[in-house]
């Protein structure tokens, strides 16, 4: 146990170092890209230039952003044509878009993502009693879930400041229900009076961090070391639990820990930040890849864990 804590904190820890090493991307310093975006704009947004195509004009492309993408591609076609090195924008790797979106495949597995967590909605309500505590907070968790894939995959599909935010800080909120749903689980919480105080403390910091990052101050490196640390505090969480279960003789006492990992070796996948092959497949989206699968198993050992409470419950009532 204290190897694989020792793993998931290393890999928050790497993810870290890079948030806060990170500098502005070469390629958009390249003289080549700026005379590039520069002639293509004086062409392109004159005031007789042909419209974009109905598809780019959907997902709100203009000329200009347009023109930027089309220099991010021509330069990238040369590089890859010389052997020469492969340059981001933006923060991003120049992706090949399909229909106007600009990450095809992290845009897929967020989908796909988000669609793990809503099939897992009749194994949640037909299979736990109405009264079961679980049942509220683990639908919860599929709500907050696919909202944070669908943010996801709007973010991917176009990358404004307001989908931007939006990714953020729904992702931000799935990782600290997770914490939460975790402590209910660990200290065997059961109504709402009991949870409540677990809740507001949860509440209170994540409004303030949202709050900061809207009306402060859009902090990349702060807003990845909030979410790393809160993720931390929720492994340790679900250590404990897995711990508690193994004290209780349950079969699958040891499938948080193991998720865990599977979900931090995912997690630091980010760090392999390698230029996309096919040009569409980056480490970011490899690791939203690695998740789906993750997310199943989640809902398969949360289902099963609540129904062995019930019957240790039982027992002990008996």
């Amino acid at each position: 146990m204290k190897s694989v804590l020792s793993f998931s904190v290393a890999s928050i820890c790497l993810l870290l170092l890079l948030a806060f090493s990170a500098t502005a991307s070469s390629g958009d310093r390249q003289e080549s890209f700026q005379r590039c975006l520069s002639s293509c704009v004086q062409v392109d947004c004159a005031p007789d230039a042909p419209a974009l195509p109905l598809h780019l004009r959907l997902l709100f492309w203009a000329c200009d952003s347009n023109c930027d993408y089309k220099c991010q591609r021509k330069l990238t076609r040369e590089a890859q044509a010389t052997g020469g090195d492969i340059h981001q924008y933006h923060g991003k790797w120049p992706f090949v878009r399909i229909w106007g979106i600009q990450e095809p495949a992290s845009v897929i597995f967020s989908l796909l993502n988000g669609y793990m967590h809503l099939k897992s909605w009749p194994l949640v309500r037909q299979t736990l009693p109405k009264m079961h505590p679980m049942r509220l907070w683990l639908s919860v968790f599929i709500v907050l879930g696919s909202w944070a894939w669908l943010w996801s995959a709007v973010f991917h599909t176009r990358d404004f400041p307001l989908t931007e935010k939006l990714d953020y800080f729904s992702a931000g909120l799935n990782v600290l229900y997770i914490f939460f749903l975790g402590v209910v689980r660990m200290l065997r919480l059961s109504t709402w009076r009991q949870t409540r105080v677990v809740a507001i403390f949860c509440a209170i910091p994540y409004c303030l961090h949202v709050g900061y990052l809207s009306f402060v101050r859009f902090d990349y490196g702060y807003n990845m070391m909030a979410n790393a640390i809160v993720g931390l505090v929720s492994n340790v969480v679900w250590f404990v639990v897995a711990y508690q279960a193994y004290r209780n003789g349950q079969p699958m006492w040891w499938k948080p820990a193991i998720l865990i990992v599977l979900t931090d070796m995912a997690f630091s996948l980010e760090a392999f930040d390698f230029p996309p092959f096919l040009d569409t497949f980056d480490a970011h989206s490899l690791w939203h890849a690695a998740t789906i699968p993750i997310v199943a198993h989640w809902y398969d050992y949360l289902v099963r864990d609540a129904r062995w409470d019930s019957h240790i419950e039982q027992q002990r009532k008996d």
